[in-house]
């Protein structure tokens, strides 16, 4: 079983010589095991604006979750992002009737949004699948989620 982290809010940054690191600090979510995600490695100082250093030397918590929901620097760090947490209002979704479903991320999660639903429909890839293939899931606003990755706001009906 791969061990889950989550990104702690906080960065390190060490400087050696003329060149500064980066890391932003994530923690097992079942012990106190630290992974390190490089956000910056060997750079020069004064290629860094300084508000920005000034926003990493303060652990500025909006800079933090813009680099822990940076999926391509994850992936670069050999990390592997896992489903966002979903929040579900309203009632239990039943298949049999007609559904809309509101998806809403804060900060792009570079997951499929049809990946979102299976999870959270406890459906499989095949039964997905199948839902898209014969028109059941189609996006409100006409886009193509077979491969949309959830970047912001949509609306998915499902009948």
């Amino acid at each position: 079983m791969k061990a889950s982290f989550v990104s702690s809010g906080l960065f390190r940054v060490n400087a050696q010589k003329k060149s500064l690191d980066v890391w932003l600090i994530y923690k097992c979510s079942i012990c106190d095991t630290t992974w390190n995600l490089t956000v910056l490695s060997r750079v020069n100082p004064s290629s860094i604006h300084p508000e920005t250093l000034r926003k990493f030397l303060a652990n500025d918590s909006a800079l933090a979750l813009h680099y822990a929901t940076d999926i391509p620097l994850i992936k670069k760090n050999g990390g592997e992002p896992g489903c966002p947490i979903v929040e579900i209002e309203g009632e239990r979704v039943d298949m049999k009737e007609p559904v809309r479903i509101q998806l809403i991320a804060e900060q792009p999660v570079g997951i499929k949004v049809l990946t979102i639903l299976r999870n959270q429909l406890g459906l499989s890839r095949s039964e997905i699948n199948r839902l898209y293939d014969s028109g059941r899931i189609r996006c409100v606003s006409g886009q193509e989620i077979k491969k949309y990755k959830l970047t912001g706001e949509i609306v998915i009906e499902i009948e």
